[in-house]
């Protein structure tokens, strides 16, 4: 059953949940939701703990844009070995520093659950939807696919192919995660979401079910995808909506719907973030 993208009167309402939320999406200083891209933080020059600060220019958009990254604690120490990445995309209101919170991996990789792995928290512009703006102000897409990631695999020992690259996220970082590795499933093994807001602002063919259709036999039996939402997550019911589609094209997906929770990461993360980076770990090549 295709998912329709959200309405204005739903996407409204996502956003002044999200910003209302008591989160670490929303610790930085507030951002208008009408606020133009040029108002827009795009670079939050501030390291989230176990990571390291960085900017890249971005010649799409003409303008310096702010990651994070950790690196696990073997990177400097096995010059002759390389590691597979994971994208974690913010959502809406956030920045590099916002979602970025490698504390799960580090304590995964310490009890030897999971390889050593690189995470990557890009700044995808506050309200971005992680599109090309018609306009051509807003770039996010092709910032990350064009640009971030091959400066990724240039400057890091990473493991630069397909089966070396994953995505998770956010909101609408959870959205973008689920698109791109439809849209890019040459470019990604998995994606891992929290309360996507699935299709939000999509036009035409720009969606995660055209996109899955498209690409199905490329996605089929060798793309790992998984969703969590909360159960009173004004999400869940376009995540339902979702999954007969995932069915019907027969992609092997994980989805799980937690009681009692809503449109928070904290409590989110709290329930799902061992289980969600394991899965990705689970997907990503060892070296």
């Amino acid at each position: 059953m295709p998912v329709k993208p959200c309405s204005c009167l739903l996407a409204m309402g996502l956003a002044l949940a999200i910003l209302a939320i008591v989160s670490p999406a929303s610790a930085q200083r507030k951002v208008r939701w009408n606020a133009p891209p040029e108002e827009w933080q795009w670079v939050v020059d501030e390291a989230a703990p176990g990571t390291t600060h960085h900017t890249l220019r971005s010649e799409s958009m003409r303008r310096d844009v702010g990651y994070n990254i950790y690196l696990p604690p073997s990177y400097e120490q096995s010059l002759d070995r390389r590691y597979p990445v994971v994208y974690f995309l913010h959502g809406a209101g956030g920045s590099e520093r916002s979602d970025a919170d490698p504390s799960m991996v580090r304590r995964l990789i310490a009890a030897g659950r999971i390889a050593d792995v690189i995470y990557v928290y890009p700044n995808g512009g506050h309200f971005s939807k992680y599109r090309d703006w018609p306009d051509g102000n807003v770039k996010s897409e092709t910032f990350l696919i064009r640009e971030l990631i091959p400066h990724v695999d240039r400057t890091y020992r990473t493991i630069a192919r397909r089966d070396g690259r994953a995505l998770s996220g956010w909101s609408m970082g959870g959205d973008a995660s689920l698109r791109f590795v439809c849209k890019y499933p040459d470019m990604f093994c998995a994606a891992a979401t929290f309360s996507a807001a699935i299709d939000w602002g999509a036009e035409g063919d720009d969606t995660i079910v055209a996109y899955s259709r498209a690409n199905a036999d490329k996605i089929r039996g060798r793309t790992g995808l998984m969703m969590v939402v909360g159960e009173d997550d004004r999400l869940f019911e376009a995540h339902k909506k979702l999954l007969p589609h995932l069915e019907q094209l027969k992609l092997e997906h994980g989805f799980r719907a937690i009681p009692e929770v809503g449109h928070n990461l904290g409590l989110m993360k709290q329930h799902a973030a061992e289980e969600i980076t394991l899965m990705l770990a689970k997907h990503l090549a060892k070296q």
